[in-house]
């Protein structure tokens, strides 16, 4: 009886005669007494208003966050820059030293290494700006910093050269460290230009794949025939 109430609070089809309702609402105060609690919050639903709805959107998009594997990767881009900026600060101070001017051997000696130095600092740049061709870098760098360390060491042993020198080439290890992170972040990618699904790297031929069925159209009879 008290659903068939609400329905009549609600314009609805009680499903019962209202003369049914009136009788029972006559000998029972209970049920009386519940309609007019409904009356009031009905009355308060419809007249009151519903205000201003709580903005979830900035709580949900804090909670959200970028991937681990993003942040890791933008980290190691923004290492690359710096390593980038240090390097082309080596090739200012080789261009400008003083004792490199003394020698026109010693001169253009100083001018090539700062030319390959400059080199590598645009590879650091690019890789930071495409961190998918990591790769591509890594030959020249691996074998550079290779050759490199291993002068470097054996000019150490010798006397040639002090640690103070050998600090110019932080930044190149620093680079060559995170273009080699680089490269093991972007592992499972598709590489550019190859379909995402496809293993990278390798052609999926077809063997057995019919022959469209228009491709005999413009052969003469002759060939279709043989």
């Amino acid at each position: 009886m008290r659903e068939a109430v609400s329905a009549t609070l609600d314009d609805e089809d009680p499903g019962v005669p209202a003369e049914r309702i009136d009788e029972h609402l006559a000998g029972c105060a209970a049920c009386r007494e519940w309609r007019e609690s409904a009356i009031a919050v009905t009355r308060l639903a419809r007249l009151s208003t519903a205000g201003t709805p709580p903005s979830v959107g900035e709580h949900v998009f804090a909670g959200i966050g970028r991937p681990k594997r993003v942040r890791r990767r933008d980290r190691l881009r923004a290492g690359l820059v710096f390593a980038a900026v240090a390097q082309l600060s080596v090739v200012v101070s080789q261009l400008l030293a003083p004792h490199l001017a003394q020698q026109s051997s010693a001169g253009h000696l100083g001018h090539e290494t700062a030319a390959f130095n400059f080199a590598v600092a645009m590879a650091m740049l690019f890789v930071a700006w495409r961190p998918n061709r990591a790769g591509t870098q890594l030959p020249v760098l691996l074998s550079f910093t290779a050759i490199l360390a291993v002068l470097s060491i054996v000019d150490l042993l010798s006397g040639a050269v002090g640690w103070y020198r050998l600090s110019s080439h932080v930044p190149l290890l620093l680079g060559v460290l995170c273009t080699v992170l680089l490269g093991l972040t972007q592992r499972g990618t598709p590489a550019p230009g190859t379909v995402a699904g496809e293993p990278s790297g390798e052609t999926v031929v077809e063997t057995d794949a019919p022959a469209p069925p228009t491709a005999d159209k413009h052969r003469p009879p002759a060939a279709r025939a043989a």
